[in-house]
């Protein structure tokens, strides 16, 4: 990419998970290969804010991106013409590394978040951008006719910033529009509500398996836990330390399908 450095005031939700992925190229055997992310960050001034969110953050982000893009990948080989739907899409870079020339590819969030993309990622007849507010089922329209039960919807690092009724509200619009539709996204522990590293976590779960009491229409897959993932780059106190729910479930992936209106 030929362009000058832009400096750009963005919101650490943006900039921290960039840049996990970006350092990480750094390392000698680096979880997630992302060469986007790090050109990216080339690019942008940060003007002295911190975007480091540290190490157990940073972990979080690998674990998470690194189970969803396994999974989704898994999927691809079985229908490469897989449809995803990428929620709060920010400066997330997994089309970069999971896209296999057939799949197709919709990135939603806020305009102003939109137009920043723009300036890193270009749109083809496979992968296009929807402004709009994930609240709104408004954005549904910018969609073409699908195969819900062929649709994949991704959500990382984005619903704990919500409240509880948000939550509600997005799962019912999703639940509306893409029945039997796959759905990865991460949530935090009850303890960090209120909590994190940019701006207060709104929405938490202890236990999995509770999700399907507090939302109808919602069928669990599978999920992990943070504290199981990639145990090898955790320090040796958190290994110990993992023996605790609290502590292993401190942030989970779930992979959910949607049952119905």
């Amino acid at each position: 990419m030929n362009m000058e450095n832009i400096q750009l005031a963005m919101s650490k939700t943006l900039l921290i998970p960039l840049t996990a992925r970006a350092l990480e190229l750094k390392q000698k055997n680096p979880i997630v290969y992302d060469k986007k992310a790090a050109e990216i960050f080339a690019l942008i001034d940060i003007g002295g804010n911190t975007v480091d969110g540290g190490s157990i953050a940073t972990h979080g982000i690998l674990a998470r991106t690194k189970v969803i893009d396994d999974e989704i990948s898994k999927m691809l080989l079985q229908n490469p013409d897989l449809t995803i739907i990428n929620l709060g899409a920010g400066l997330d870079t997994r089309i970069c590394r999971i896209d296999n020339g057939s799949l197709r590819c919709f990135e939603l969030d806020l305009p102003d978040v939109i137009a920043l993309r723009r300036k890193f990622f270009s749109e083809n007849e496979r992968i296009r951008f929807i402004a709009g507010s994930v609240l709104d089922s408004a954005w549904i329209k910018e969609i073409d006719e699908l195969d819900t039960e062929n649709t994949v919807i991704v959500a990382e690092g984005l619903l704990m910033y919500f409240s509880m009724n948000d939550v509600g509200q997005i799962f019912r619009i999703l639940a509306e529009h893409f029945h039997g539709a796959i759905m990865f996204f991460d949530v935090v522990h009850t303890y960090f509500v209120g909590k994190g590293i940019s701006t207060g976590f709104q929405w938490g779960i202890d236990r999995t398996n509770n999700i399907e009491c507090q939302f109808p229409n919602i069928q669990l897959v599978r999920s992990w836990s943070i504290g199981d993932v990639l145990r090898e780059r955790q320090s040796f106190i958190f290994n110990l330390l993992n023996v605790l729910p609290s502590t292993k479930n401190r942030s989970q992936i779930l992979q959910i399908r949607f049952e119905g209106k």
